[in-house]
């Protein structure tokens, strides 16, 4: 069994830059457990524990899903926290992109129809992750995550299926299978 996701990896120059803007930002002054820089990525469907034919079945779905796909162009600007303001527990890049959207939904939706994975009843928000938020934050350290500002372009051409696996030092991620578009 191995716990993946699909997701989207995202360039090496724009992970430098995030990495900056948590510096500058003195986030690890934070009581928030920030994401590694070689972990940043955009989550597109995560799938939990799966066998190597469950695997096998999402990488024929996803093969198929990317043959109709083009490559997009993403925006990452300022911040987002989930699940609110008020008792923020994830502190994000958000991601503006009806591309990623679009191909984000179709394979959320055609994931869903496989016995094996559980469906999303939420709607797909993609973000980058900068990090959980352990605790509760004050009202100064609340203003200064939502005065994150960012903006920064790149353009999507492929989408990744990951292994997560769980350490005590954090979750390291294995590229399983890339997607061309």
């Amino acid at each position: 069994m191995k716990r993946v996701f699909l997701g989207i990896d995202l360039p090496q120059e724009l992970k430098s830059k995030i990495e900056k803007l948590k510096k500058q930002r003195h986030l690890d002054k934070l009581p928030i457990k920030l994401v590694e820089p070689i972990n940043s990525h955009i989550a597109v469907k995560f799938l939990d524990e799966l066998d190597d034919n469950q695997i096998q079945q999402i990488d024929e779905l996803i093969k198929k899903l990317t043959q109709d796909f083009k490559p997009f162009d993403v925006t990452v600007s300022n911040s987002l926290v989930f699940p609110n303001s008020k008792m923020p527990r994830v502190l994000a890049l958000k991601i503006v992109s009806h591309g990623l959207e679009n191909a984000g939904n179709k394979i959320i939706n055609k994931l869903g129809k496989l016995p094996f994975v559980k469906p999303e009843n939420r709607k797909y928000t993609p973000h980058i992750t900068l990090g959980r938020i352990k605790g509760n934050l004050n009202n100064s350290e609340k203003n200064k995550i939502a005065d994150l500002k960012f903006i920064d372009k790149f353009t999507v051409d492929s989408i990744q299926l990951f292994e997560s696996q769980l350490t005590g030092n954090g979750p390291i991620y294995t590229v399983l299978k890339e997607y061309n578009l």
